[in-house]
């Protein structure tokens, strides 16, 4: 599979596995520049509030109602989630300033 380009230097040296990764609030550095990456938070959030809908919402229904079905919608709609992960978009990090 063919990489994505760093947000820094623009180069594909970025994994797919990294892209999913970084949904996961995991941090992504450049083989090329040594540029650090990450999804944007304000997105991350939403994102993580969606996992969490999902887990409270089905698990309750599942729980209340004592249907496997709901089981079932929480674990298609969990792998939806993590199948548009990689679509998040990244965001370059500034590196630390230097002090003189």
């Amino acid at each position: 599979m063919s990489a994505l380009p760093c947000p820094h230097c623009k180069k594909p040296t970025i994994s797919w596995w990294q892209k999913y990764k970084a949904a996961k609030w995991a941090l992504i550095y450049c083989r090329e520049c040594h540029g650090k990456s990450c999804s944007y938070p304000y997105v991350l959030v939403a994102y993580t509030m969606l996992y969490v809908w999902d887990l409270m919402l089905f698990g309750a229904l599942a729980y209340l109602d004592q249907n496997a079905w709901y089981i079932l919608v929480m674990v298609v709609f969990w792998v939806i989630l993590d199948i548009f992960s990689v679509y998040l978009p990244l965001s370059p990090m500034k590196s630390k300033s230097k002090t003189p």
